[in-house]
This record gives structure tokens, sequence and C-alpha cells, in this order.
């Protein structure tokens, strides 16, 4: 049996939405065995959105989730988070309509479910096993998925860009693995695109301090934490939005390009396929 994991102690953070450019205080709060993670809007008189699937609001640069009039946008960062660590119970209570975007990385995310002390609370956690080999493709995005034991990530981008080119890596995805390799990776984007994203009520926080912006030949105001720090953000943005499938992944999942839109679609599908159950992984 795999137990459930939680945090032992709560935690908060507080910033800015990326997209919304809104002022949010987050308060990640532990959470008895069997409520998955739940999104709060304190601000709303507590509706709550479910993170899974059928929660999916919106996948235009980040992923949204809504359950009525409540939303939250750009949850994939925290999400990334919550799987690597393997946490199945979570309260995420927060007091605006996006979660905070931080240096545009998981890393405060993860930092601070790491101190809160990840704990097991009892109960089977519910595991997620392909059980055949599944291909898809969505817009430009395609994907292979496979069984494995645990959760492995090989992803790999295409982008006409002197810095990025085409780049790939592998994760096994774990609380080490995470914390090392993926989640101090910022996002990115161009900064030809500024104007049409704040037409678009996108991006309006945006600035060096939260966004790897590429100019036609480099970087603006930044440097890059790794060379290939582009395809690590997507490893991570990945990892968040699979994890909207509501339990652990036992799967080797390979993405060329991928995006939150096709994402969406290969854990719909994931979900379709997989063998659900509350036992260990073995």
């Amino acid at each position: 049996m795999t137990a459930r994991r939680s945090i032992a102690r709560a935690a908060s953070l507080s910033g800015t939405g990326l997209h919304t450019g809104a002022a949010v205080s987050v308060t990640l709060r532990p959470a008895p065995p069997g409520t998955g993670i739940v999104f709060r809007r304190t601000d709303l008189g507590g509706s709550e959105i479910p993170a899974r699937l059928a929660s999916v609001a919106g996948t235009d640069r980040s992923t949204s989730l809504g359950e009525g009039d409540a939303v939250v946008h750009t949850a994939e960062h925290l999400l990334a988070a919550v799987a690597a660590h393997c946490i199945d119970d979570l309260t995420v209570e927060l007091d605006g309509p996006e979660l905070p975007i931080g240096d545009g990385s998981a890393r405060a995310y993860s930092q601070a479910l790491a101190n809160s002390g990840v704990t097991e609370t009892g109960g089977e956690a519910a595991w997620l096993r392909p059980q055949e080999p599944l291909t898809l493709s969505s817009g430009d995005s395609e994907y292979r998925v496979s069984p494995r034991e645990v959760l492995r990530l090989t992803v790999t981008i295409e982008w006409d860009h002197p810095l990025i080119g085409h780049q790939s890596g592998r994760y096994d995805i774990s609380p080490e693995e995470f914390a090392d390799e993926l989640a101090a990776a910022r996002t990115f984007g161009f900064e030809r695109e500024a104007r049409e994203l704040h037409q678009r009520g996108l991006a309006r926080a945006a600035s060096p301090d939260n966004v790897i912006v590429l100019t036609e030949s480099g970087v603006e105001g930044t440097e890059l934490r790794w060379p290939d720090e582009f395809v690590r953000h997507k490893a991570t943005d990945l990892l968040g939005d699979l994890a909207l499938l509501g339990g652990r992944l036992a799967a080797d999942v390979a993405a060329l390009r991928p995006s939150h839109a096709g994402n969406i679609a290969l854990a719909r599908a994931i979900e379709k396929t997989a063998n659900r159950r509350t036992t260990d992984s073995g």
C-alpha cells in the first residue's frame, strides 16, 4: 500500500498573477485523506474548485480551472510541485483569480511544500497506469505514453531562436529531481508577442523579473539558469497539467512540442484508458 500524503503545517505565499496582474495571497493547508487537491477562493465566499480535468476552463498560455463563477488561473506551477512531492490531499486558499507567478518558476511552491513537512496521512494513494502504449497528436504537439513503475518525462521542443533551437530532456520525477532539475526553470515568451498578448488581456504583469523575455537574438534583463532552461520549464508545465488526473501517474511520457492544450488532451486520453487503482505501483 502507498499511503496518501499531505503537508504537516500551513504555508503562505503572496505576489502578483502573471496574466491578470492581480495581487494575491495564497495559503497551502493540510487536508484529510480523500480530499484531493482543492482550490478555495476565499474572496468569493470559499468557492471550491477541484484540481481535476473536469474543472479545466482554459489553456491559453496557462492552465485555468473553474467551477461556477470561480476561476483560478495559472495553476500549473503549483500543481507541478504538488505532483513532484507526491501530495494527494491539499487545500489551496487564495484571495484572487490567479496564483502568484513569483520568479516565473515553480521553485517557491516546491520550497513551501518541502518546508511544510510532507507527511503520510493514511488511506491509499490513487495510481494511474496506462494499460498499453498510447499515442496522441494535438495541434503541433505529439505524445507517446507507455506503462512504467513511476513517472518519467521525456520532453523535446523546437523553436526558431538562437537560444532554443532543438532541446530535449529526460526527467525521472521525484522531489529531489524536481528541486534540482526543474523547479527553478522559468516561463518564457517572445518580446515581439507582448502587444498582442496585452490586447488579449494576457501577460499584464510580465517583466524580466518573472518571465524569460526573448528578443530576436537573446534575452532581456536576465541570464539563463541552464542553457536548456526552456525545455525544463516545458517539462514542469507538462507535470502540472498531468496532475489534474487526480492520482499518481505511473508512466513513461514522451512529449514533442508540448502545449497546455495538448497536455490536457493527453491527460483526458490517459484518464479514459488507464487503470486507476488504490494500491502501490508495483
